[in-house]
């Protein structure tokens, strides 16, 4: 996308269009005060931004529409959008026209058909920018961000206080939120994500919540499928006692359900003695005992366990301070064949010191003996070491065992209590009615047992896996590593250029590399002193300098690589700090010739960059300069001098209030 025309509309109706050469370096030149630096801050009105940023003055006084047209690749765009309303800043409203043959509309056919966010997303659409998301961090209070044009043209426009800037690389980074806005969405133009980032994370967001559905649903089901087993083991412990069924142990879970609902539902059943049934109380009660023995002492055993993997840690951590203090003895080079090292020199047994050479009664270990020392802490270490997987196993064991002993546990007491709880509510009634209350409160307890079959439960568990499966893959083409290697490798390729051209503009610290550090928002070359950020470099030339090289080195990526930018870049008084006098900026050239050949440096870097991309790059130039040379008078597309301005003079003169 490239700018055709910029075209105001009068309060009276009447047109001013101010015309465009798209693949070539257009220059606005002029005196102060003609209105050159507005045509930034219409360019980027008519982009989609709410607020007009004009100053008050002729311009918003005189103009009741900002228009632009805008070449497309195979069309043309039309966007057009009035002046906010008396007494406010900013407006939404705006009309949009697309088409092949598209030319700057009559005033009478200006009409509000759309708002500024259709503006940028129909732009946006038409320049190839597609569906994006920027995450934020997890726990970040920020919001996922989608690039749209009017991030684009952040990286298009630079104003008159920005290009000379220090501490300003980028439009509007001073701005509340935008440092970090630029920071998100810098990865996505210059294709640093995935072409298909937004469908794969909205893919990874679905694929998240049918894992956490399904991760529900299969820990339900095993839940249920506890639950009914420990419910079938007590209705089997209280049937047994109640002469409903032989077997003491109920049978594999396949087949319970169908004994005991036989059992339950059969039309004669055996009589058993009140006697009968209190033994089979009995050894309900008993067994509920032994289980809890064994329980605590398996529990007994357990804290043993895991007293000795505490103290086996701080063993461990003490073996390992000494080892590593011994550690430094391999590198006397000590035999490792056991031979001791030769004795020192004693005298009456006693051994002298090697410092001082006093006697010593208990003589200093050796470095043999203390390398031994060595070995012997390290084979402790191993066998502690060895020892824990064992241990872990064991602790596995012991848990496996302890809660099939709760399991039976709870069937024991559930069965004791149901036993109970029954007698109580029958012990008025026959013996006849007495089992046929229980027959049918067991009955309509197991109806209710909550179940789930090994099938349903491996159906569940497949679901499960291929969830999780889907987002281990998601998550992997959506690496955070990846990105950040493809974002490193492309600010590379675009640091060639900037290093390039720094050095042919004659700048500060040219000799090291020069690079564009997206942390920090900032240029940054590499010196033998280390790193020098752009506002620890000194000069208003360096500041300009390196503005210039890092943009067009940035939109010489964007047109290589085909990324979603406008092919536009706009710079409102690059020459600032060499047109320091009026009567330079009345003239268009500096009176000192290091002056003169610094600028022609700068805008000859223009002309030939964008001479190498043409016809896909366009750059405008609304500056003072005015060089005699053939190529530079070929690109001045407006000259406002000796009384040419943006607004007309007849405009002014009509004013009336709005």
């Amino acid at each position: 996308m490239q700018l055709l025309a910029i075209i105001l509309y009068s309060n009276h109706g009447r047109r001013r269009v101010l015309s465009f050469t798209t693949g070539a370096l257009n220059i606005v030149t002029g005196e102060s005060k003609t209105g050159k630096s507005a045509l930034l801050d219409i360019v980027e009105y008519c982009l989609g931004r709410d607020t007009l940023q004009m100053p008050i003055g002729p311009i918003t006084s005189t103009v009741s529409w900002y228009a632009a047209l805008f070449d497309l690749d195979g069309g043309r765009a039309f966007v057009a959008r009035p002046a906010p309303d008396i007494g406010k800043a900013s407006t939404q409203r705006a009309m949009l026209e697309f088409g092949a043959d598209l030319t700057p509309l009559e005033f009478d056919d200006l009409v509000v058909n759309a708002d500024s966010d259709a503006v940028r997303e129909q732009l946006g659409r038409r320049i190839g920018i597609e569906e994006n998301l920027h995450e934020p961090p997890v726990g970040s209070a920020r919001y996922p961000l989608e690039a749209h044009i009017g991030h684009a043209a952040l990286l298009c426009l630079q104003r008159q206080g920005e290009i000379a800037a220090r501490d300003l690389l980028f439009h509007r980074q001073g701005d509340q939120g935008m440092a970090q806005t630029l920071k998100d969405t810098i990865p996505y133009f210059i294709g640093a994500v995935p072409r298909d980032q937004a469908l794969k994370r909205a893919q990874l967001h679905a694929a998240r919540r049918e894992l956490r559905r399904a991760e529900t649903a299969y820990r339900q089901a095993i839940r249920a499928s506890e639950a009914a087993d420990a419910g079938l083991a007590t209705l089997w412990r209280e049937a047994h006692a109640l002469g409903m069924v032989d077997a003491e142990q109920p049978a594999q879970r396949s087949s319970v359900v169908a004994l005991l609902h036989a059992a339950v539902t059969a039309s004669t059943a055996p009589e058993v003695p009140d006697s009968e049934t209190a033994v089979r109380v009995a050894a309900l009660q008993r067994e509920r005992d032994q289980v809890r023995d064994r329980l605590r002492a398996l529990n007994a055993e357990r804290d043993v366990l895991l007293q000795q993997n505490d103290t086996e840690t701080d063993f461990a951590g003490a073996v390992r301070v000494q080892t590593a203090r011994l550690a430094s003895l391999n590198l006397l080079g000590l035999p490792t064949n056991g031979q001791a090292a030769p004795a020192s020199r004693t005298h009456d047994g006693a051994e002298p010191c090697p410092l001082c050479g006093s006697l010593l009664a208990e003589p200093d270990p050796t470095p043999e003996q203390l390398r031994q020392s060595l070995v012997q802490l390290n084979n402790q270490l191993s066998g502690v070491d060895a020892a824990r997987p064992a241990r872990r196993e064991a602790l596995q064991a012991l848990d496996e065992r302890a809660t099939s002993l709760r399991n039976q546990l709870r069937a024991a007491e559930g069965a004791i209590q149901s036993l109970t709880a029954s007698g109580t509510v029958t012990e008025q009634l026959p013996d006849t009615a007495r089992r046929d209350f229980t027959r049918g409160r067991i009955h309509a307890t197991l109806t209710t047992l909550p179940g789930s079959s090994e099938a349903e439960l491996a159906r569940l568990r497949h679901q499960y896996d291929a969830a999780l499966d889907q987002v281990h893959t998601l998550e992997a083409e959506l690496d955070p590593s990846e990105e950040r290697e493809q974002l490193t490798s492309r600010l590379v390729t675009i640091s060639q250029d900037m290093t390039r051209w720094a050095d042919r503009l004659q700048l500060e610290h040219r000799g090291g590399s020069v690079r564009l550090d997206l942390n920090r928002l900032t240029v940054v070359t590499d010196t033998e002193q280390g790193p020098a950020p752009l506002f620890r470099i000194g000069s208003g030339e360096n500041w300009v300098g390196y503005h210039l090289v890092t943009h067009l080195a940035l939109h010489r990526y964007f047109v290589r690589q085909h990324r979603p930018v406008p092919r536009l870049l706009m710079l409102d008084q690059p020459t600032q700090v060499w047109y320091r006098s009026e009567v330079d900026q009345k003239s268009g050239t500096p009176d000192q010739d290091t002056d003169r050949e610094a600028v022609d440096r700068l805008f000859r870097l223009i002309y030939d960059v964008v001479t190498e991309l043409a016809p896909d790059m366009q750059v405008i130039v609304c500056d003072h300069a005015n060089l005699p040379e053939g190529w530079f008078q070929d690109s001045v597309q407006h000259n406002w001098r000796g009384g040419e301005k943006l607004i007309p003079q007849e405009w002014i003169d009509q004013v009336t209030p709005r």
